[in-house]
């Protein structure tokens, strides 16, 4: 291994080798062809905690409300508009039950 001084533009001394270096970026991953990543782990249960079913249920009750104020708005004041305010305010908490009931059934 010969070592040889070698200066750049500012003057300083550069050491130079010659031989025990190879240039390039060297992968440490290289040689581990089939090696599978998996984000789980295995001691890790995928279902939902008591505080998430708890939010969720907090968060449906809390949006039902203005959802209500928006259908009861427009609904007018014809027998027909109550009517189909009554049927969509039917179709909206349906819709909530079962997002519910499916976020709570993997538990």
């Amino acid at each position: 291994m010969s070592q040889q001084m070698h200066y750049d533009e500012t003057g300083r001394e550069q050491p130079r080798y010659d031989a025990g270096y190879s240039p390039g970026y060297s992968d440490p991953s290289f040689g581990a062809s089939g090696q599978k990543i998996s984000l789980s782990t295995p001691g890790m249960d995928k279902s939902a905690s008591a505080g998430q079913r708890l939010a969720l249920a907090i968060v449906s009750v809390v949006m039902l409300i203005p959802i209500l104020g928006i259908i009861m708005g427009t609904s007018g004041g014809s027998i027909f508009g109550v009517a189909g305010a009554l049927i969509a305010l039917g179709l909206v908490c349906l819709t909530i039950m079962v997002i519910n009931i499916a976020f709570n059934v993997r538990h």
